[in-house]
């Protein structure tokens, strides 16, 4: 299976979700052991898989939604980008993630040039980096993300994700994951 299989969709996907500290959802062991994985994502997706790679939906100066522009104590547009992180060629992670317009120029980060490559390599390489703990969120079937999962698995359900926020030369990124449905986190279909 091609990563054809999953037509690319409109960009920006995202909408609002409610975020919370982790101790509010109650999670199996599995969805923890992802959720709340305090590593590069991208390593622990290389590990599992064969293969990994990472599809550019989008990347460009967008209003952020009204929490998320709280959450970066921002007032202006800030650089959204989503992508899709694949596994053995099928599409595991949404992610999207927000920053500001000088970080996306800074030239040690390389956030302009990233395309199809994976952002948590670049940040996680960084010798500065730090970053704050992991918020959860359970993505309701309504949600544009999940109705990506419906179409492209045909599994109506709710979805999990996490949010951190990093920080690395002088700037803050705040970085979303949703989980689809080849991951593990969720049962099997009956």
């Amino acid at each position: 299976m091609t990563t054809e299989f999953y037509p690319t969709p409109a960009f920006p996907i995202s909408e609002a979700l409610q975020w919370r500290p982790s101790q509010q959802l109650k999670l199996t062991s599995d969805q923890a052991s992802w959720l709340l994985y305090e590593g590069s994502l991208t390593q622990r997706l290389k590990q599992v898989g064969q293969q990994f790679s990472v599809t550019l939906l989008g990347q460009q100066l967008l209003s952020p939604h009204a929490e998320e522009k709280q959450r970066l104590d921002c007032k202006d547009a800030v650089v959204v980008r989503e992508v899709l992180l694949y596994c053995d060629n099928q599409p595991w992670v949404f992610a999207r993630s927000l920053f500001s317009p000088s970080a996306e120029s800074t030239s040690t980060l390389n956030l302009q040039k990233l395309g199809n490559q994976s952002l948590g390599e670049s940040l996680f390489a960084r010798d500065d980096l730090e970053y704050g703990p992991i918020e959860v969120a359970e993505v309701s079937p309504e949600h544009p993300v999940a109705q990506l999962n419906q179409q492209w698995f045909q599994q109506k359900r709710s979805l999990l994700g996490r949010r951190r926020m990093f920080s690395t030369a002088g700037e803050q990124l705040l970085v979303s994951e949703i989980f689809l449905e080849p991951s593990s986190l969720y049962p099997l279909p009956q």
